[in-house]
């Protein structure tokens, strides 16, 4: 097993400056997924409090290709276990000393144990080089996975998610997370509803409240999936939602506001061009995908990252 690279500039700053801070608001520890071609960092139940987290990068996003490989028995793909926390330092330390090289390896260390016995453990280590600096850290991780481990972590990574239909919240995006906050108030959880007509609907009812919103006219993919006059704007908003709900043009589930709120924050930290909401086939679960501008082409998307969130449906 064999895993050594340089960093670019570009994937580095992606690391500490977005997305490492975006997974570490679902939890302290990530998988971290690498092969050829790819690098995943991943959140499972296992991670977070049930939200599905993936993050994906072309490897040479991350990696100068010239430099990068990554060896082993299982298809030359590597997984093991890491503190966010951790990574995100080592790559901010290596950012404010002006680091003009990361390298990273894996590498085995020998440490004390409990009883003060040797012990071989699998590390993370990174060499920050610069003009007048040369800084080696090495972040413990878990033993790497092994092969059926590996096995389950791709089949996790590549689970169904796609919708059938997906809103674009960027144009409404301020006000659904203040609506998120405001329900947030009133009770854990609500009813979300996507309509294909371009409308997303938020609501809370108790015993003593009811309290929802409507988000109208965001732009709904796949195009094919929209449907003019999905909603009658001369009717109450309730009644929209509910013929909407009843003729197969809105598909309702309940979700904890606390999942939705955060995942909904991330925007802030990524600055996606698209944050797509849909609901699965039959209700299983809520997509939030982002989808990010190439920044070398305008008015291109970027194939070679994309940000993901799963989040599990409640009974209403």
């Amino acid at each position: 097993m064999k895993l050594k690279a340089t960093l670019t500039e570009h994937g580095s700053r992606l690391l500490w400056k977005n997305f490492l801070p975006t997974i570490e608001k679902f939890g302290k520890t990530c998988q971290v997924l690498l092969g050829p071609d790819e690098v995943h960092f991943i959140q499972t139940s296992l991670n977070t409090d049930g939200v599905h987290v993936t993050a994906r990068f072309a490897a040479e996003t991350l990696f100068d290709t010239a430099t990068y490989r990554c060896q082993s028995k299982h298809f030359n793909l590597i997984a093991f276990q890491a503190e966010v926390g951790l990574l995100l330092r080592v790559l901010k330390g290596a950012a404010a000393t002006n680091a003009h090289v990361v390298d990273v390896k894996l590498t085995m260390r020998q440490v004390t144990g409990p009883a003060g016995e040797p012990q071989s453990k699998p590390f993370l280590s990174f060499i920050a080089s610069g003009a007048s600096t040369n800084v080696v850290q090495d972040v413990p991780i878990s033993r790497p996975f092994s092969a059926a481990e590996l096995t389950a972590l791709v089949a996790a990574k590549d689970m169904g998610s796609f919708c059938p239909a997906y809103l674009d919240l960027v144009p409404g995006l301020a006000a659904a997370q203040a609506i998120v906050d405001r329900l947030k108030a009133v009770d854990d959880c609500a009813m979300l509803a996507v309509c294909r007509g371009g409308d997303a609907h938020l609501l809370v009812q108790t015993t003593s409240v009811a309290l929802g919103a409507q988000i109208r006219e965001l732009p709904v993919y796949p195009q094919t999936a929209y449907v003019a006059g999905a909603c009658d704007r001369s009717k109450p908003v309730s009644e929209q939602l509910q013929m909407a709900l009843e003729n197969g043009t809105a598909v309702s589930v309940h979700v904890l506001l606390k999942q939705l709120a955060r995942v909904l924050s991330t925007s802030q930290l990524t600055e996606p061009a698209q944050v797509l909401l849909g609901i699965g086939e039959g209700g299983g679960h809520v997509h939030v995908l982002h989808v990010f501008r190439d920044p070398h082409k305008d008015d291109v998307y970027d194939d070679n990252i994309t940000l993901a969130f799963k989040l599990p449906v409640r009974d209403g």
